[in-house]
Protein backbone atom coordinates (compact mmCIF):
# COMPACT_ATOMS: atom_id res chain seq x y z
CA UNK A 1 0.00 0.00 0.00
CA UNK A 2 2.88 2.35 0.79
CA UNK A 3 4.32 1.38 -2.64
CA UNK A 4 1.21 2.46 -4.38
CA UNK A 5 1.01 5.64 -2.26
CA UNK A 6 4.37 6.92 -3.30
CA UNK A 7 4.05 6.04 -6.87
CA UNK A 8 0.65 8.19 -6.47
CA UNK A 9 2.16 11.21 -4.74
CA UNK A 10 3.55 14.25 -6.53
CA UNK A 11 6.76 13.54 -6.98
CA UNK A 12 6.82 11.89 -10.47
CA UNK A 13 6.38 14.85 -12.98
CA UNK A 14 9.30 13.03 -15.10
CA UNK A 15 6.52 10.64 -16.81
CA UNK A 16 4.44 13.33 -18.10
CA UNK A 17 4.83 14.76 -21.12
CA UNK A 18 3.44 17.33 -23.54
CA UNK A 19 1.94 14.54 -25.65
CA UNK A 20 0.23 12.98 -22.23
CA UNK A 21 -1.37 15.41 -20.87
CA UNK A 22 -3.11 17.10 -24.25
CA UNK A 23 -4.28 13.77 -24.91
CA UNK A 24 -5.30 13.65 -21.58
CA UNK A 25 -7.59 16.97 -22.48
CA UNK A 26 -8.60 15.52 -25.55
CA UNK A 27 -10.30 12.84 -23.47
CA UNK A 28 -11.39 14.83 -21.01
CA UNK A 29 -13.51 16.86 -23.82
CA UNK A 30 -14.79 13.53 -25.41
CA UNK A 31 -16.36 12.40 -22.30
CA UNK A 32 -17.84 15.89 -21.59
CA UNK A 33 -17.26 17.96 -24.82
CA UNK A 34 -19.02 21.14 -23.05
CA UNK A 35 -17.52 21.03 -19.57
CA UNK A 36 -15.03 23.88 -19.22
CA UNK A 37 -11.59 22.79 -19.23
CA UNK A 38 -9.33 24.08 -16.06
CA UNK A 39 -5.45 22.97 -14.99
CA UNK A 40 -6.95 21.43 -11.76
CA UNK A 41 -9.33 19.03 -14.00
CA UNK A 42 -6.58 17.96 -16.64
CA UNK A 43 -3.80 17.51 -13.66
CA UNK A 44 -6.30 15.02 -12.47
CA UNK A 45 -6.99 13.34 -15.47
CA UNK A 46 -3.29 12.81 -15.39
CA UNK A 47 -3.09 12.26 -11.31
CA UNK A 48 -0.51 15.07 -10.86
CA UNK A 49 -0.20 18.25 -9.31
CA UNK A 50 -1.19 21.09 -11.49
CA UNK A 51 2.60 22.66 -10.77
CA UNK A 52 3.32 19.81 -12.52
CA UNK A 53 2.33 20.83 -15.47
CA UNK A 54 3.63 23.91 -15.84
CA UNK A 55 7.23 21.98 -16.11
CA UNK A 56 5.82 20.88 -19.38
CA UNK A 57 4.13 24.16 -20.59
CA UNK A 58 4.80 27.62 -19.63
CA UNK A 59 2.07 28.72 -19.26
CA UNK A 60 -2.43 28.50 -19.03
CA UNK A 61 -2.49 29.84 -22.76
CA UNK A 62 0.50 27.53 -23.70
CA UNK A 63 -1.34 24.46 -22.31
CA UNK A 64 -5.09 25.61 -23.92
CA UNK A 65 -3.58 26.48 -27.43
CA UNK A 66 -2.07 23.49 -27.19
CA UNK A 67 -5.71 21.81 -26.96
CA UNK A 68 -7.03 23.83 -29.61
CA UNK A 69 -4.33 23.34 -31.83
CA UNK A 70 -5.08 19.55 -31.84
CA UNK A 71 -9.33 20.10 -31.70
CA UNK A 72 -8.57 22.31 -35.01
CA UNK A 73 -5.54 20.45 -36.64
CA UNK A 74 -7.22 18.67 -39.65
CA UNK A 75 -9.11 21.34 -40.79
CA UNK A 76 -6.14 22.11 -43.74
CA UNK A 77 -6.18 18.53 -44.43
CA UNK A 78 -10.31 18.73 -45.25
CA UNK A 79 -9.95 21.41 -47.59
CA UNK A 80 -9.77 20.20 -51.40
CA UNK A 81 -6.47 20.70 -52.71
CA UNK A 82 -7.59 20.55 -56.52
CA UNK A 83 -10.91 22.79 -55.57
CA UNK A 84 -11.73 26.00 -57.02
CA UNK A 85 -11.03 28.43 -54.53
CA UNK A 86 -14.89 29.11 -53.56
CA UNK A 87 -15.11 25.16 -52.97
CA UNK A 88 -12.16 25.91 -50.66
CA UNK A 89 -13.72 28.40 -48.37
CA UNK A 90 -16.66 26.25 -48.27
CA UNK A 91 -14.58 23.46 -47.07
CA UNK A 92 -13.05 25.72 -44.61
CA UNK A 93 -16.38 27.17 -42.67
CA UNK A 94 -17.90 23.49 -42.88
CA UNK A 95 -14.82 21.73 -41.46
CA UNK A 96 -14.40 24.55 -38.63
CA UNK A 97 -17.83 24.36 -37.42
CA UNK A 98 -17.70 20.51 -37.56
CA UNK A 99 -14.46 20.67 -35.40
CA UNK A 100 -15.20 23.39 -33.11
CA UNK A 101 -18.75 21.52 -32.70
CA UNK A 102 -17.23 17.97 -31.77
CA UNK A 103 -16.09 20.55 -28.45
CA UNK A 104 -17.45 22.74 -27.45
CA UNK A 105 -16.07 23.76 -24.45
CA UNK A 106 -12.90 24.91 -26.68
CA UNK A 107 -14.75 27.31 -28.61
CA UNK A 108 -13.96 29.81 -25.85
CA UNK A 109 -10.34 29.08 -25.84
CA UNK A 110 -10.11 31.09 -29.06
CA UNK A 111 -10.32 34.32 -27.74
CA UNK A 112 -9.68 35.01 -24.00
CA UNK A 113 -8.66 37.88 -21.76
CA UNK A 114 -7.53 40.22 -24.91
CA UNK A 115 -5.42 37.82 -26.29
CA UNK A 116 -6.38 35.46 -29.55
CA UNK A 117 -5.58 32.15 -29.79
CA UNK A 118 -2.44 31.23 -32.05
CA UNK A 119 -3.37 28.08 -33.26
CA UNK A 120 -6.98 29.55 -34.14
CA UNK A 121 -4.66 32.53 -36.12
CA UNK A 122 -2.82 29.29 -38.23
CA UNK A 123 -6.98 28.24 -38.67
CA UNK A 124 -7.38 31.44 -39.92
CA UNK A 125 -4.48 32.15 -42.43
CA UNK A 126 -5.63 29.07 -44.03
CA UNK A 127 -8.67 30.87 -45.35
CA UNK A 128 -6.44 34.03 -46.19
CA UNK A 129 -4.17 31.64 -48.40
CA UNK A 130 -7.44 30.64 -50.58
CA UNK A 131 -9.18 33.92 -50.66
CA UNK A 132 -5.70 35.40 -52.01
CA UNK A 133 -6.23 32.86 -54.76
CA UNK A 134 -9.09 35.34 -55.69
CA UNK A 135 -7.06 38.52 -56.56
CA UNK A 136 -8.51 40.10 -54.11
CA UNK A 137 -5.74 42.39 -51.53
CA UNK A 138 -5.07 44.87 -49.23
CA UNK A 139 -7.95 46.08 -47.43
CA UNK A 140 -10.68 44.46 -49.77
CA UNK A 141 -8.71 41.29 -49.06
CA UNK A 142 -9.49 41.99 -45.90
CA UNK A 143 -12.70 42.70 -45.30
CA UNK A 144 -13.53 39.48 -47.47
CA UNK A 145 -11.53 36.81 -44.74
CA UNK A 146 -13.12 38.88 -41.72
CA UNK A 147 -16.81 38.35 -43.45
CA UNK A 148 -16.26 34.72 -43.78
CA UNK A 149 -14.71 34.17 -40.23
CA UNK A 150 -17.48 36.44 -38.42
CA UNK A 151 -20.26 34.99 -40.44
CA UNK A 152 -18.60 31.04 -39.14
CA UNK A 153 -17.56 31.74 -35.61
CA UNK A 154 -20.69 33.80 -34.95
CA UNK A 155 -22.98 30.72 -35.54
CA UNK A 156 -20.25 28.10 -34.50
CA UNK A 157 -20.72 30.55 -30.59
CA UNK A 158 -24.42 30.32 -31.01
CA UNK A 159 -24.80 26.49 -31.62
CA UNK A 160 -21.94 25.67 -28.98
CA UNK A 161 -24.05 27.86 -26.40
CA UNK A 162 -27.44 26.30 -27.26
CA UNK A 163 -28.22 23.93 -29.97
CA UNK A 164 -30.85 25.14 -32.93
CA UNK A 165 -33.40 22.48 -31.93
CA UNK A 166 -32.81 23.58 -28.17
CA UNK A 167 -33.39 27.06 -29.46
CA UNK A 168 -36.97 26.15 -31.16
CA UNK A 169 -37.80 24.56 -27.86
CA UNK A 170 -37.00 27.32 -25.57
CA UNK A 171 -38.57 29.77 -27.93
CA UNK A 172 -42.06 27.28 -28.16
CA UNK A 173 -41.86 27.38 -24.33
CA UNK A 174 -41.74 31.08 -23.87
CA UNK A 175 -44.27 31.93 -26.53
CA UNK A 176 -47.41 32.73 -24.13
CA UNK A 177 -44.94 34.83 -21.97
CA UNK A 178 -44.45 37.47 -24.92
CA UNK A 179 -46.81 39.96 -26.12
CA UNK A 180 -49.87 38.87 -28.06
CA UNK A 181 -48.51 41.07 -30.98
CA UNK A 182 -45.55 38.97 -30.95
CA UNK A 183 -46.76 35.81 -30.75
CA UNK A 184 -48.94 36.55 -33.50
CA UNK A 185 -45.59 36.80 -35.32
CA UNK A 186 -43.66 34.32 -34.29
CA UNK A 187 -46.00 31.50 -33.08
CA UNK A 188 -46.73 30.22 -37.15
CA UNK A 189 -43.25 29.97 -37.95
CA UNK A 190 -42.06 27.87 -35.06
CA UNK A 191 -43.63 24.40 -36.36
CA UNK A 192 -41.23 25.21 -39.63
CA UNK A 193 -38.37 25.97 -37.60
CA UNK A 194 -38.33 22.79 -35.73
CA UNK A 195 -37.91 20.93 -38.97
CA UNK A 196 -35.00 23.07 -39.94
CA UNK A 197 -31.89 20.71 -39.70
CA UNK A 198 -28.75 22.68 -38.22
CA UNK A 199 -26.11 21.15 -40.25
CA UNK A 200 -28.35 21.93 -43.62
CA UNK A 201 -29.35 25.22 -42.39
CA UNK A 202 -25.47 26.01 -42.07
CA UNK A 203 -24.63 25.07 -45.74
CA UNK A 204 -27.62 26.84 -46.71
CA UNK A 205 -25.46 30.28 -45.08
CA UNK A 206 -22.26 28.73 -45.94
CA UNK A 207 -23.60 28.87 -49.75
CA UNK A 208 -24.72 32.06 -49.65
CA UNK A 209 -21.90 33.54 -48.52
CA UNK A 210 -19.95 32.07 -50.90
CA UNK A 211 -22.28 32.81 -53.70
CA UNK A 212 -22.33 36.21 -52.59
CA UNK A 213 -18.01 36.26 -52.16
CA UNK A 214 -18.27 35.13 -55.72
CA UNK A 215 -19.87 37.80 -56.98
CA UNK A 216 -18.04 40.37 -54.79
CA UNK A 217 -15.09 38.91 -56.87
CA UNK A 218 -16.01 38.88 -60.22
CA UNK A 219 -17.53 41.99 -59.96
CA UNK A 220 -14.50 44.27 -59.16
Amino acid sequence: MAQAAEKRGPGRPARLSREMILEAALRMLKRAPHEALTIARIAGEVDAVPAALYRHFASVDELLDGVLGRVLGSVRVEIRGRASWAEQVRDWMISVRAHLLRYPAVVPLIGRHGRTSPAWLEVASVLVAILERTGLSGARLARAHLWIIETTIAMVIQEASMSLPDQISGARASLMEMSGEGRTHLAPLIPHLARIDAGAFFAFVTDRTVGALVALVEGR
